[in-house]
């Protein structure tokens, strides 16, 4: 038998902070954010990374979440440790965000 593998949902959010962001600041607000596994109970897996392709220089970092459906992504962005994260880590040194949420394979 081979293992059954269910959709997910992907939430991918590509980021560009403002000019002039040094990294220590960019480190805390991944940190606000990665810190939201375990804390929010829809969240299945949570990465963050640079983004490679060539796209990197408009969106040089990418933050992915996956959620078992979209359902689970609305709760997550309504959660109050995830506004408070945005707010309080996020949002000032915020340049541009990139969202998109996409089913994928939940298998790996």
């Amino acid at each position: 038998l081979f293992p059954v593998s269910l959709p997910m949902l992907l939430h991918l959010v590509l980021f560009r902070f403002k000019p002039g962001t040094s990294a220590e600041r960019i480190a805390q607000a991944r940190d606000a954010l990665l810190s939201l596994s375990g804390r929010i109970p829809e969240i299945r897996r949570i990465r963050w990374g640079p983004n490679l392709g060539p796209s990197s220089e408009e969106y040089p970092f990418a933050f992915q979440v996956w959620f078992d459906s979209m359902d689970a992504v609305q709760v997550y962005l309504d959660h109050p440790l995830h506004r408070r994260a945005v707010a309080e880590q996020v949002a000032e040194i915020r340049e541009a965000r990139l969202a998109v949420d996409v089913e994928v394979d939940g298998a790996g």
